[in-house]
């Protein structure tokens, strides 16, 4: 069955009348003479038809308001935040956007008066902010406001997904995909042992953004940058170096790893097995999973990072927002459309129908694991992750280009550069990001 099918039969049978609108009072907004029109940007779901959905579901309950859907369509998410920004400077971005926290746009948004808060909405509702995960209702928070709900959430770059078929076919056990115990030594001697000198198969994948930089030099008890998010740590921290020193010497060294980009979709690559190992995260075992056609050729495990010496579970709690317009006219009905999209059966189809990782909430993460057992593995590091860490200055998409950028020169096989020295590089340039103005 279909995941698609799947989610709509479990919202059919878990739909519930949605509030009509409150006004700032608290009471019951009354129709307008005219249609309320709202506009709603984002990247997140076109093409899937979760959008429409969520859009014709809710106008059934709200016949006075309309929504204008405006598909983002930018070759990367942070040229979508640049298409938003643009758009506020014209006047002419929508009611409902997102400035994720987890991409770094979040404050930024709120100091330049991009997105308001929403207290008072959520005080004249009286909405239970504890259907949401603390953890992800907290990315939501700054300087003492809310001015979001969760949209999607997961634990990062925790986790290393695996093809259990190589695994059985060398004799490897596979590891508990619910336990710490395994070490980043023992990661390194599986992806030699399944190495296959000439072929087209590769034991291990890692990936050079930020992402996999922070889970890479947590999973050795460092950090990428300070709490405060003004410090780089990488010359200082000797957890953060040995964790650059074991990817150097798989992909500079042993040169076993795949260049980067030689896959057009790293999922589907495993679930054909065309890797054995990719370090990601818990979204990338539920789309393996769903992608595998044929389990003589692959089937979906995980191996978890190990504990860290605070006995905390290396990963990087991450999540984004729907935020409102602070200008916009309606921002009662905006409220409205924006806990339509993110209740049980909206948050439970993002996950199932938009293919997003959106574990923000107890009961759409129990009704995934009814839907998939495989969603259970997630909950250890959800529980006990450790949450990112932003730039101050909300300088996203230079920070995350910066990381990009100098880890795939530092660890380029092709034209090495001698460790320190990309040490050196990588460190000065994400400092230059985190010293740029707000």
């Amino acid at each position: 069955m279909s995941g698609f099918v799947t989610a709509a039969g479990v919202l059919a049978a878990c739909a519930a009348p949605v509030a009509a609108p409150q006004g700032s009072g608290g009471e019951a907004a009354a129709p307008s003479g005219g249609k309320v029109h709202l506009k709603w940007d984002t990247f997140r779901g076109p093409g899937t038809g979760w959008n429409e959905e969520r859009i014709e579901s809710f106008v059934k309950d709200h016949p006075n308001i309309e929504i204008e859907f405006r598909p983002l369509t930018g070759a990367t998410q942070q040229d979508n935040y640049g298409k938003m920004y643009a758009q506020f400077a014209a006047g002419d971005l929508g009611d409902i956007c997102a400035f994720d926290p987890s991409h770094f746009h979040f404050w930024r948004a709120i100091n330049g008066n991009i997105i308001g808060p929403i207290d008072d909405l959520v005080a004249a509702d009286n909405t239970d902010l504890k259907q949401w995960f603390d953890q992800f209702m907290e990315l939501q928070r700054y300087q003492g406001q809310l001015f979001g709900l969760p949209s999607w959430g997961w634990a990062g770059f925790d986790s290393f997904v695996i093809n259990a078929v190589h695994f059985e076919e060398a004799g490897i056990e596979l590891p508990d995909p619910t336990g710490h115990d395994t070490s980043m030594a023992t990661y390194a001697e599986w992806a030699h042992q399944l190495h296959q000198e000439g072929s087209d198969r590769f034991s291990l994948n890692l990936t050079w953004g930020e992402a996999g930089l922070v889970t890479l030099c947590r999973a050795f008890n460092g950090d990428l940058i300070n709490e405060e998010g003004t410090k780089s740590l990488l010359l200082d921290d000797a957890g953060s170096q040995e964790g650059l020193r074991w990817a150097y010497k798989l992909s500079v060294e042993d040169k076993i790893l795949p260049a980067q980009a030689s896959f057009e979709n790293i999922d589907s690559a495993v679930a054909e097995g065309k890797v054995s190992m990719n370090w990601a995260g818990s979204l990338n075992v539920r789309n393996v999973k769903r992608a595998i056609q044929d389990e003589t050729v692959a089937k979906a495990h995980q191996g978890l990072l190990p504990t860290d010496k605070n006995g905390k579970f290396p990963s990087q709690i991450r999540g984004g927002t729907w935020n409102i317009l602070k200008q916009s006219a309606h921002p009662t009905e905006a409220f409205e459309f924006i806990k339509h999209i993110t209740n049980t059966e909206g948050s439970f189809s993002f996950n199932l129908v938009a293919g997003q990782g959106a574990f923000v909430r107890p009961d759409v993460v129990d009704l995934l694991i009814k839907e998939d057992p495989v969603h259970e593995w997630f909950i250890p590091n959800l529980e006990n992750g450790i949450k990112a860490h932003a730039p101050a200055n909300s300088r996203g998409r230079e920070y995350t280009d910066a990381v990009t950028q100098w880890m795939t020169l530092m660890m380029d096989p092709n034209q090495p550069v001698p460790f320190e020295q990309g040490l050196e590089d990588l460190h000065t340039n994400i400092q230059m990001v985190l010293d740029m103005p707000a």
